[in-house]
């Protein structure tokens, strides 16, 4: 159970739902497409010990509103910006997946109170346009009320590694329920500048996290992204996969890196 459910109005008069657990230093936890607030909850209470973990559910997914168009990063970094106005002082961030591109763009965007951050697999490969055939796809599967076969053809073009139908099916079944937050993540990725020269003068200290079990194309940009920083580090985790079952792992890097 979280400790507090509260909420602020972002900049643009959307509602953006975030949840606490523990005490101490705020930690802020952006998570990925297609999750939820309550995958994070394991990984808070790892942490509650230690820091004030505020699990931010993003816009266009539940607990939150769903947002005004355009559909863009930069109305995410406005979100977390009242996040991070609504805590006692500067925060750590953790941003996994798509959670990560949002902190990204913050760095980029030069907001305040950030005293360190942390990303898990932000999906850089992704930025622009290589999945714009897949927006297309998404978007009027969405529009045409069969949101569970927009996230099985999602999944489907992402996928390295081709998965069997049926199993991708249940997936979509599974997540039909958040498929507006897709699309969202989808037009977000389209619309996002992937030159990793724009993160070149940031210098607020990073932690960059990737799983050993996880698609390769996420650990090359990873690895770039870490040469582009001016003061971070890459750690990759045995074993995880992009979504991880077990938060163990993360958060003891998460603990040793913010302390």
């Amino acid at each position: 159970m979280w400790t507090t459910t509260d909420s602020v109005a972002s900049a643009d008069g959307t509602r953006i739902v975030f949840h606490t657990l523990g005490d101490g230093p705020p930690l802020v936890v952006l998570h990925g497409a297609l999750v939820t607030t309550e995958m994070y909850h394991p990984l808070a209470e790892k942490l509650a010990d230690d820091y004030r973990v505020v699990v931010v559910g993003r816009r266009d997914y539940e607990p939150s509103e769903n947002g005004t168009q355009p559909r863009v990063f930069a109305r995410q970094v406005e979100d977390l910006t009242a996040i991070l106005e609504r805590q006692d002082g500067p925060s750590f961030v953790f941003g996994h997946s798509a959670g990560g591109l949002v902190t990204l763009e913050a760095l980029a965007a030069g907001i305040p109170n950030i005293r360190k951050f942390a990303l898990y697999e932000a999906p850089l490969a992704f930025a622009g346009g290589p999945l714009g055939p897949t927006l297309d796809q998404v978007r009027e599967l969405v529009a045409d009320h069969r949101p569970a076969d927009a996230v099985f053809e999602f999944f489907r073009a992402i996928l390295r590694e081709p998965a069997p139908a049926d199993i991708l099916r249940g997936i979509g079944v599974a997540m039909a329920h958040r498929a507006t937050g897709l699309v969202s993540d989808l037009e977000c990725l389209a619309a996002m500048d992937p030159d990793l020269d724009r993160w070149s003068a940031v210098a607020t200290p990073a932690l960059l996290l990737g799983g050993s079990a996880s698609d390769p194309y996420g650990q090359e940009l990873t690895e770039k992204l870490d040469a582009t920083l001016q003061d971070s580090r890459f750690t990759l985790l045995e074993g995880l996969h992009h979504n991880p079952d077990d938060f163990t792992p993360v958060a003891a890097a998460l603990r040793e890196f913010f302390r």
